[in-house]
Formats: C-alpha cells, structure tokens, sequence
C-alpha cells in the first residue's frame, strides 16, 4: 500500500522535512525569550481554533521544549540528527508520511477530547513530546546497533536507547489520566502503522529461525546457504554441487547436501532457507544487482 502511495504521490514530498521543523522550533524558541507569551497563540488549542485562529492546527508543531538554552539547542540537534537519519532510511516521502499521520493523529484527539468536554489539549505545554520521541524509536528499530552519542557525549546503542525511551513512555502512559493516554497513543500512531508489523514479522522470523535451526541439528550451518546431515563436522562446506546440477552426483552425496540457498538479503543475510515464507526483491535503485529481504526492501540505503 505504502508503495502505491508513493508512486502516485511522491512528487508532493518534502526533503529534509526535520531541518525545516528544527529551525522553527529554534525560532520560536528565540522568539520566548523577549515574547513569552508568543507561544499561547502558537499551541494547539481547539476552542481557539473553532473560533477561527486556524494557524494553531500547524503551529503547534514548531513549539520547543522551553527550558534552558543549552538542553533545548542539545535536543533540536538530536532531534534533526534522529529525524534526518530516519528520512534517509526510509525515504523522504515516507517519513513525511509517518509526521503527517502523528500530525492528524494529534488534531483527532484534541477536537474529540475537546468536543466531548473531557480535555482541552492546550494545558499540554509541548505537545509534540511524545511524538518526537517515536522517531527515535524508530529509528532504533531500524538500526538497534547503531552507535549513538547521548547527549553528544555518552556511546550508546541505539536499541539500548530505544528501549529505555519507550520504558519511560509506557510508564506514563499507565500513570497519567485517559486523556492524556489517547494523546500518547495518538502520538505513537505513525509508529505503530509503519513499524509495528515489521516488529511482529521479525519476532515470527526469528522464532521459526530458532525453531528450523533446532530441527537442523548439528547439521544447520547458518548463513552459509547449505544444510549439511553428514555427521562428520570437518566435511562442511566442502560439498560439491557440481554434481547435482548434471545429474552425475555420486553415491551417498545427496545425504551430505540438502539444499542450497538461492535468495540471500544483502542487508541481514537471510536467505529462503532460514524463513521459507520471506519474499525477496530486487532493488532498481541500488546500482547493481542487490537483493534484500522484505523487511529490508525499503529501510536501506540505495548502493551508488
């Protein structure tokens, strides 16, 4: 679906989307400083909106974390760092996407809450909180090895990282009151839409991983692309396939050799023999002849 989408609307993405959102952020943030009232008309209020100060429902994005000049310029960099790494890996169409569906996610939420006079979103001070940390949960479940700098200073992985920012989400979640739970939800929407089934495909994949590794035995050689029942261990790798393909195999050798992987992920190295329902495709932007594994066809960079 999501390609689809793309064909037909990719001509309306917007590159480097997270630079222009950082400099706003930066620029309402210098703007507090002798005006800090300014931020009142830019939150997203619904009431206000309703009677016809319809830039909130837009400027509500570009609302900082106002605090001390030093954090708040640490977290815009972090934040274009996360947001710029993201629409690299996953295109520029597509990340404008994931912002648009939290976007509106958050505007369903705050009209309805305000609607039906449980909440008025505007008592939230940043608003988009929540959602500036799904991209880096994202992006952590893209990359859980990536080396990342905390705070400029201290290595970190990026899955560590990840975990720990959702851990602090989840617990706000449970403690804070039904409204605020919706907003949180509605902030996590473009997460759970594009990562979600990527996370659940990968925990099915490498359970039946786990279980036709089991199967194998000592015989399974992993990435190798071969699954050896001989029970001599030095004889691995060293079968040939000569024979099978001209019919002249000798005696015995097809107990040696089970089969041969075709497909291999250029990303992971999965092949068809360690998930016998994973598809593999061919990129048409990789310069050259590279395969990648369905979780991987859209979240790589292109090989020049």
């Amino acid at each position: 679906m999501l390609d689809k989408l793309e064909r037909k609307w990719g001509h309306l993405a917007i590159p480097h989307l997270m630079r222009y959102i950082v400099f706003g952020n930066a620029l309402v943030y210098v703007l507090s400083l002798f005006a800090p009232g300014i931020v009142y008309y830019l939150n997203l209020m619904p009431g206000m909106v309703l009677k016809g100060q319809i830039w909130r429902i837009f400027t509500f994005i570009f609302v900082p974390s106002l605090g001390n000049p030093l954090m708040t310029a640490i977290s815009l960099l972090c934040y274009y760092w996360i947001g710029d790494a993201l629409e690299r890996t996953i295109g520029s169409f597509r990340f404008g996407l994931f912002y648009v569906i939290g976007w509106v996610g958050i505007l369903l939420v705050a009209f309805v809450l305000y609607l039906a006079r449980i909440f008025d979103l505007g008592q939230i001070y940043n608003q988009m909180s929540y959602f500036n940390s799904t991209l880096f949960i994202a992006l952590a479940t893209l990359h859980p090895d990536m080396q990342i700098l905390l705070f400029y200073v201290l290595p970190l992985k990026a899955k560590w990282a990840g975990v720990f920012s959702a851990v602090i989400i989840g617990i706000e979640f449970f403690m804070n009151s039904l409204p605020l739970k919706l907003f949180i939800l509605a902030s996590f929407l473009p997460y759970l839409v594009f990562f979600l089934p990527q996370v659940i495909s990968g925990i099915k994949s490498r359970k039946r991983r786990r279980e036709f590794e089991k199967k194998a035995g000592s015989g399974y050689s992993g990435f190798g692309g071969a699954y050896y029942t001989g029970p001599a261990r030095e004889n691995r790798g060293k079968a040939s396939f000569t024979g099978a393909a001209s019919g002249n195999q000798e005696k015995g050798s097809d107990r040696n050799v089970r089969k041969a992987a075709f497909h291999r992920c250029t990303i992971c190295g999965i092949t068809e023999l360690d998930d016998p329902e994973m598809t593999f495709r061919y990129c048409s932007g990789c310069h050259g002849n590279y395969e990648y594994c369905e979780q991987h066809i859209h979240n790589h960079t292109h090989v020049e």
